[in-house]
């Protein structure tokens, strides 16, 4: 973007500013609706140079002039707010808006951009699927509710589209040329991989909804399910709208049902006819255990991906990841001379200026700033994945994750919780999260168990999660068998043990805790009295 381009007059940045302010999409406190106006006027007046901290704080926080930025961060936190809000309002109201003002992360100057300069529309990825949502067919009185089956078919592509790896067709196709798609073979009209059909039903006391994905190239069931609700009038839309969420859940989010049938397709699949998707395929196999074995292969395959093609988001987004993955797991890569953190970051924010609205972009934002030292930029940018993409229930587990390290138990565990209620073949990974919050209250048979699911043998986190709930049993053969591993996989890691827990932002007392453990386990280089 560029700062106060001229083609956006100040006529039309103002009517915007107006626009948001009176929008109920837009959900800024009172304070930073007047943060906002404030830096677009000064903005406007020519003293974008003007626009710092104290400036903020003393004009439009009410601060005295004694306020120093470096010890109040008021403004920081609160530019933080106003960007989600941004967000938010972009993402409702603010779909059409010809400008767009936002507040680009460091610093507080506005920047504005027409939607006439938008980028022209992003080539599909070749092999990417893409998903048409057929009419449903309906069954019982929908007399007293004659949209309900409209209304769940548009909800459902809403949902749908939130996932940045699926082409869905929209609204206007799937709701308004049903006659031109021959639902035997809907791939004689259009170029789709996948049709979601089905049959809603309405009864005096409930209502049903039967869904089935099929391959539109043979008509083959790949996935189907019932969903049954009570009726109850007042809560009929918010009812319909959680059953569309559910099923795009099943159907879209990783390890869902596209993306299963997809991976079994690709393994007799010729190479060029999956393109650069089969790389991205590739990281999803590689993400549900971490095999170091893999990481090379997975890298060198999106690395040639967004060289192909530049505009493939969910490719930089992957190999943000990958990278994020080889700093924080020392896993080797064969990149000399190159940070693998700092090109974390610099491949997220492309996912991100590439795909301002897709969740999987903030989602790998979010953990290359975590492991870059930023724990607050990484919380801000997974809230806004969360936030962007509901469903998308590996956002939710490792944003659980997170806030179990920070021992914040009142949101990590509803978070893990739901994550797996929703998404029970999602990696064991995020198991460590319910393992620290059953293993800080003392539950060590709980916090066994879920260590144990933890799956991912190549990496030793899951192996330190076992020996130190195992030793808190007295099971020592268990213990000693996960401290080999442990020492297999890096035999010094004792002598690191604090270091690295606290350079992961794991709650002190989490980590004493964990020290004591372990030496108790006995991993070398952990002294006994450290834990105390």
């Amino acid at each position: 973007m560029v700062r106060e381009e001229p083609a956006a007059s100040a006529e039309a940045i103002r009517a915007e500013l107006r626009k948001i302010l009176e929008s109920s999409h837009f959900d800024a406190s009172e304070r930073n609706r007047r943060f906002l106006a404030y830096v677009v006027e000064e903005g406007l007046a020519g003293r974008a140079e003007r626009i710092k901290a104290y400036a903020i704080a003393t004009t439009v926080f009410g601060r005295d002039e004694s306020f120093d930025p470096q010890l109040d961060s008021i403004v920081r936190i609160e530019a933080g707010r106003l960007r989600r809000s941004l967000e938010h309002y972009y993402l409702t109201d603010g779909r059409e808006s010809q400008v767009r003002i936002d507040i680009p992360r460091g610093g507080y100057s506005p920047a504005y951009h027409l939607r006439g300069t938008l980028p022209a529309p992003k080539a599909v990825p070749a092999g990417m699927p893409s998903v048409l949502v057929a009419t449903f067919d309906e069954e019982g009185d929908h007399s007293a509710f004659p949209s309900f089956t409209r209304g769940f078919t548009r909800s459902l592509i809403i949902a749908l589209a939130r996932f940045i790896g699926l082409r869905v067709f929209g609204t206007e196709t799937a709701l308004h040329h049903p006659a031109d798609i021959d639902p035997q073979n809907p791939r004689r009209a259009l170029d789709v991989d996948y049709t979601v059909t089905g049959q809603a039903s309405l009864f005096p006391d409930r209502f049903s909804v039967d869904v089935l994905l099929v391959d539109a190239r043979t008509g083959r069931a790949v996935w189907a399910q019932s969903f049954e609700r009570r009726l109850t009038p007042s809560e009929i839309i918010a009812l319909r709208n959680e059953v569309a969420n559910r099923v795009a859940r099943a159907i879209a989010q990783p390890y869902g049902a596209i993306q299963n049938d997809c991976a079994r397709d690709a393994d007799g699949a010729p190479p060029e006819a999956l393109g650069n998707y089969a790389a991205v395929l590739l990281f999803y196999a590689y993400w549900r255990t971490f095999d170091r074995e893999m990481i090379e292969a997975v890298r060198m395959g999106l690395e040639r991906a967004v060289a192909v093609e530049p505009d493939y988001a969910e490719a930089f987004a992957c190999l943000s990841l990958v990278y994020s993955n080889a700093h924080r797991f020392r896993h080797f890569v064969d990149v000399s001379g190159l940070d693998p953190q700092e090109r974390a970051v610099a491949l997220a924010a492309r996912a991100v200026e590439l795909a301002p609205s897709s969740s999987w972009a903030r989602y790998a934002l979010g953990l290359a700033r975590w492991f870059g030292g930023d724990p607050d930029g990484a919380l801000e940018a997974l809230e806004m994945g969360r936030a962007l993409n509901p469903n998308d229930t590996t956002i939710l587990a490792d944003l659980g994750q997170r806030y179990a390290m920070l021992a914040q138990w009142d949101k990590a565990v509803p978070l893990l919780a739901e994550s797996y209620a929703c998404n029970p073949l999602q990696p064991g990974s995020y198991r460590i999260g319910l393992f620290l919050y059953h293993y800080f209250h003392g539950r060590h048979a709980e916090a066994l168990a879920e260590a144990r699911q933890v799956d991912a043998p190549q990496v030793l986190y899951g192996h330190v999660a076992i020996a130190a709930a195992a030793a808190e049993l007295g099971l020592t053969d268990q213990a000693a068998e996960a401290v080999a591993a442990v020492r297999a996989l890096d035999p010094d890691y004792g002598w690191r043990l604090a270091e690295d827990l606290e350079s992961r932002f794991v709650a002190p007392s989490l980590v004493r805790r964990l020290v004591a453990s372990l030496a108790k386990a006995g991993l070398p280089g952990v002294a006994p009295s450290s834990g105390s």
